[in-house]
């Protein structure tokens, strides 16, 4: 099976395997604001945000400068490949800054922290989903044909 012979399809699946735990994380941690169990909420946005920013330093960052830029980036900056790379990142990077930033004004001040910021978490979220549904994107570009085999 060349799924299993391909160790980079093995590692973005598994990536992107855990992105889609974020993504239940952060629903759960949406669903628990909404019934004003705010302690909770925190507990498992700040778990997403760790568990995001391992993937982003363990697997995306590696992935992006050593596979990313000299194979799509450099010779082909116009392609499909580069620019949904692009975007993706700066979504990305938007999104868990504002995640971090969420979680440590929490971690600081307490609930009084997060408060009057529920449209900027918002938007947040919207930015991520966005980064989600590039990444996606990009996985399938990448490896779709590597997972039909």
């Amino acid at each position: 099976m060349p799924f299993l012979n391909n160790p980079f399809a093995i590692i973005a699946t598994l990536s992107l395997t855990i992105q889609i735990v974020v993504l239940f994380l952060l629903i759960y941690g949406y669903w628990l604001n909404k019934e004003l169990k705010f302690p909770r909420h925190g507990i498992i946005m700040e778990i997403a945000v760790i568990l995001h920013l391992t993937m982003i330093f363990a697997i995306m960052i590696p992935g992006f400068i050593f596979g990313i830029i000299p194979t799509f980036i450099s010779s082909h900056i116009l392609g499909l490949t580069s620019v949904v790379t692009l975007i993706h990142v700066v979504s990305g990077a938007t999104a868990v800054s504002l995640g971090v930033w969420f979680v440590l004004a929490w971690r600081i001040h307490g609930l009084r922290g997060c408060f009057n910021r529920k449209k900027l978490m918002i938007s947040a979220m919207v930015v991520w989903l966005i980064s989600i549904f590039l990444g996606t994107l990009l996985f399938s570009i990448l490896y779709w044909s590597v997972l039909m085999g």
